[in-house]
């Protein structure tokens, strides 16, 4: 009799996982850095080849040299949290778990299958390139992929991912796959696929803001599974926007800065436009004064003129960043500035109806994928 490929699959994954060979991750200085992350860092691990077989690189995640000489537990904490949440998930859209291995100080280094990019890198580039939405075809396999991860996370893992955004969205080759990662904030669904944090006070979403439900924002005693869902309509935003939900005016605002000023060299812009602060006030770019003749006089009197006008630039600025703290936990608007062909129609639509603002107007991860697969011949035609 055979052996079913699902068992051998299964033994497999167990060998990965349960494999003896330690797992040796040199200093983060001598690792080329992948990306960062709030209060953590990922390396690219390049590992030898066994026996003359080539082996896979990995992708390694770490509490940052800053948060380690802090003594801030709390990320590494996140973690190992991580850690135990992934060696449970075996699915195809979600990141691989390698293994999980512990310095001297206490310090947790998470090993990861490593994919290409992801989906916000791309996004960004695209929006630095001025390129345009991403192709539909790319859109419908992001969509297709992520919504069958939710599915078995909401369904089958009774996971809560919590924390969904394009950054979260791990891309291989030219959308190949795509993936789901930073399981490190996710919570734990009740057997009505909900999370009562009155029963559990322990519990606490954390998430980003930008991305987060209504029912989120305002802090209510009960969620379910659509909170992951609001959150992955503005993934669907940002592949049609190229910038995060909320900040496209922001955004507008800095490049019609950016067009008047004469003095910044290409590099500078686009590193100014990349560094723009969501959660603050963006940096300011000031300009030098030396004229030595002037009058110590005329300097304070220039010095108060100054005060005053950041004064009230200060003020315009928390009025702006004010409106973008309302706007959490609504449907930011299209930009209309792209014409998108009807190969985006189904897109546009997936993004409105999973951004319902009551939860059960929201469809079901499954509703997702199914639809997509009942149109997989729009799937098919989409133009890039």
């Amino acid at each position: 009799m055979e052996t079913p490929r699902r068992k051998l699959r299964n033994l497999h994954l167990e060998n990965v996982q349960n494999s003896s060979t330690p797992i040796r991750v040199p200093p983060s200085p001598m690792l080329k850095t992948l990306g960062h992350g709030t209060g953590v860092s990922v390396y690219r691990l390049d590992r030898s080849p066994r026996r003359g077989q080539i082996r896979s690189p990995w992708a390694v995640k770490r509490i940052t040299h800053n948060m380690r000489v802090k003594k801030d537990t709390l990320f590494n904490e996140r973690i190992v949290h991580e850690a135990e949440i992934l060696r449970k998930l075996q699915h195809p859209n979600i990141v691989g778990f390698r293994g999980v291995v512990t310095n001297a100080e206490g310090v947790n280094t998470l090993a990861l299958e490593m994919c290409t990019t992801s989906l916000g890198s791309i996004l960004e580039e695209r929006h630095d390139e001025d390129l345009g939405p991403l192709p539909a075809k790319h859109t419908f396999k992001m969509i297709m992929d992520v919504a069958l991860a939710l599915d078995f996370l909401h369904n089958e893992a009774r996971m809560l991912h919590g924390d969904l955004k394009s950054f979260n969205v791990l891309v291989k080759g030219e959308f190949e796959i795509c993936k789901l990662c930073d399981f490190g904030v996710s919570l734990p669904l009740d057997e009505q696929g909900e999370i009562n944090f009155l029963k559990n006070p322990g519990l606490r979403y954390v998430g980003t803001s930008l991305w987060c439900a209504p029912e989120v924002i305002d802090d209510v005693d009960i969620i379910d599974s659509k909170a992951d869902i609001f959150s992955f309509g503005l993934i669907i935003y940002e592949t049609l926007a190229l910038v995060p939900p909320h900040t496209l005016e922001l955004d507008a605002a800095l490049g019609e800065d950016m067009d008047s000023s004469h003095d910044l060299t290409t590099d500078a812009e686009k590193l100014q436009r990349k560094q723009l602060d969501f959660s603050g006030v963006a940096a300011e770019i000031e300009e030098e004064h030396t004229d030595n003749d002037m009058s110590q006089e005329t300097v304070e009197e220039e010095e108060v003129d100054e005060e005053e006008d950041d004064t009230k630039e200060n003020d315009t600025k928390e009025n702006d960043f004010s409106d973008l703290d309302s706007a959490y936990g609504t449907r930011p608007p299209l930009p209309v500035a792209f014409q998108l062909s009807d190969d985006y129609n189904c897109i546009v639509e997936l993004f409105y109806l999973c951004t319902n603002a009551l939860s059960e107007d929201r469809p079901a991860a499954k509703t997702i994928w199914q639809c997509l697969e009942n149109n997989a011949a729009n799937v098919a035609t989409g133009s890039d």
